[in-house]
Parts: C-alpha cells; sequence; structure tokens
C-alpha cells in the first residue's frame, strides 16, 4: 500500500525520471567509446543530432498538425545555441578517449558555476557574493580531477584532455542559458526540432567529404546517441515540470556515479580519491550557488 502510494506520488515520478536521464546521458556519451571503429568527432556529433531530428520528426509533424506553428522568432540564438551543442558534445567524446569518462562527466558538471556567471552577465540576473565562492568550488573540484584524471597526479592539471572537458562545460553553460531564454518564449518541439536540424546542417558537409561510412556494422552504439538524448531530454523536462527545481537539480548528480560504473563496467576504468573528492566540491559548489542552504523545498501537490 505505501509503495502503491508512493509510486503515485508526482514528486517521486520526477525524482525517477530524472536518476533514468541521467543515466540514459551517462550511457550515450559512453556509446562512442564503446564502438569497435573509432570515428572522427564531427561524424560522431553529426549522427548523434541527426538521429535525434529523425527521432523528433512525428512529434513535430502532430503539433503541426494540431494547428501549432514551427516558427521560431529566435533564428541567431538556435544557431548560437546548435554550435553550443556541437562544441559540448564534441568535447566530451574528444575528451572521454583519452581520460575516464566519470573524469570528463565531473569536470563537465563544473557548468552549473559558469551558468551563475553568464547569468549575471547576459541575463542581467543578480550575482550574490555566494554566487561567486560557488564559482571558486566549482573550479577547485574542476581542477581537483583534473590533477589526476590520467593516473599520474601532477602532471595533467593542464593536459589537453582536462582542458578539452572543461571547454565542454563552457558550452554546456552557453547552451542552458540559451535554453533558459527561448523555452519561456517558445513551444518545446518548436525548440528541439530547430537545434537538431540545424546542428545536422551546420555538420553535414565535413561528415560526407571526410567522414567513415564502411563497416557501419562496427559503429552501430552510435546509432543511438539521437534517440537517447531526446528520451533524457524529454524525462527532465516531464521532471522539471512536475517538481521544484531546488528538489531535482541534486539528482542530475547522479550522472557522475552512472559514468563511474559504466566506466568500471565497460572499459575497465578505476574510480580515483581525486574524482570522488572533486565531484563531491563541485557539487557542494553548485548546491551553494542555487541557495540551497536558504530555502525550504515546497510540499509537492
Amino acid at each position: 500500500m505505501r509503495l502503491t502510494h508512493l509510486l503515485e506520488n508526482t514528486a517521486f515520478k520526477a525524482m525517477l525520471a530524472v536518476l533514468l536521464a541521467a543515466f540514459l546521458f551517462s550511457g550515450m556519451f559512453a556509446l562512442p567509446k564503446g564502438s569497435s571503429i573509432p570515428l572522427p568527432w564531427y561524424q560522431i556529433v553529426f549522427i548523434r543530432y541527426l538521429g535525434g531530428l529523425i527521432f523528433l520528426l512525428p512529434a513535430a509533424i502532430r503539433w503541426k498538425v494540431q494547428g501549432n506553428t514551427l516558427r521560431s522568432e529566435f533564428g541567431l540564438l538556435h544557431i548560437g545555441r546548435s554550435m553550443a551543442g556541437i562544441g559540448s558534445v564534441a568535447c566530451v567524446v574528444i575528451a572521454s578517449a583519452q581520460i575516464p569518462l566519470v573524469d570528463v562527466v565531473t569536470i563537465s558538471f563544473s557548468n552549473g558555476a559558469i551558468v551563475l556567471i553568464l547569468a549575471g552577465i547576459i541575463l542581467g540576473e543578480r550575482v550574490l557574493p555566494r554566487h561567486w565562492f560557488a564559482v571558486i568550488l566549482s573550479i577547485t573540484g574542476a581542477i581537483t580531477v583534473a590533477y589526476g584524471s590520467r593516473g599520474e597526479a601532477g602532471s595533467n592539471l593542464f593536459h589537453p584532455a582536462s582542458l578539452i572537458a572543461l571547454l565542454a562545460a563552457c558550452c554546456m553553460a552557453t547552451e542552458i542559458i540559451v535554453i533558459k531564454f527561448v523555452s519561456e518564449r517558445e513551444a518545446i518541439p518548436v525548440t528541439l526540432l530547430y537545434v537538431n536540424s540545424l546542428a545536422s546542417l551546420l555538420l553535414a558537409i565535413p561528415t560526407f567529404i571526410w567522414g567513415q561510412w564502411d563497416n557501419i556494422a562496427g559503429w552501430w552504439p552510435v546509432l543511438l546517441m539521437g534517440p537517447i538524448a531526446i528520451l533524457g531530454q524529454s524525462l527532465n523536462l516531464f521532471a522539471f515540470r512536475k517538481a521544484d527545481v531546488v528538489l531535482l537539480t541534486p539528482l542530475t548528480y547522479s550522472s557522475i556515479v552512472f559514468s563511474a560504473i559504466i566506466g568500471f563496467v565497460l572499459f575497465g576504468e578505476t574510480l580515483r580519491w581525486t574524482t570522488t573528492v572533486g565531484a563531491c566540491v563541485i557539487i557542494l559548489g553548485c548546491l551553494i550557488g542555487m541557495g540551497l542552504r536558504r530555502r525550504k523545498l515546497a510540499t509537492p501537490i
């Protein structure tokens, strides 16, 4: 009876959706690493967005048939977000080929600190002293992870792979800012359709000219990236509409745990103390930045 009541609770459903989305995104970024044939990064990112576009088309057509418009007034912003999306996926793919997946995901989660800075500069939101403290903590955590990312602590702080993972965090933060601005003014199907279409177009020429197209059976896992990304985004959109952001955001950090498990099971990667400590510092920084210590969680209806 108690279990049935729990499963009917809206907040609990939202929490499960966020956890499943975190698992899907962790798995998505592991797929290129599990491919038996290495593909160039631009081909991997192209396949991810093209797969997402194909997966989205039925929903977009249904949206149009219902009498809604597919036009957007934010073309330039969508181009910018598409470029940021390409950058974030490309950086994660490139970095995870050189350092453990969990290290890449952990460093990329420092994007919360970067979002705080961009929100103040671009969106004009108020940046408080605790926000700057959160930024410092998150950067410290990212540096800690980078410090031991290749198993030889001290020699990897400025290793290209660590810096690429940090660049992924910057791209993700840019995406979040654009999403925050556009999502309040435009329907979700329209936003997703434009982003996946534009990203596919931007990468189509280099992919078809320089991409590797033989032995498709060897890199079939990459084909799953697009549908998995759309499913993950849909779960997050469902969850954040049903429950408080303050309740759900901490659960998104479960991606670090899932990445560690996937890396260990599939690729034999070990979890280093620098990753554990760095992840804790990054999570603490982002939670302080959100002001969790000063907010009370609203009881979900």
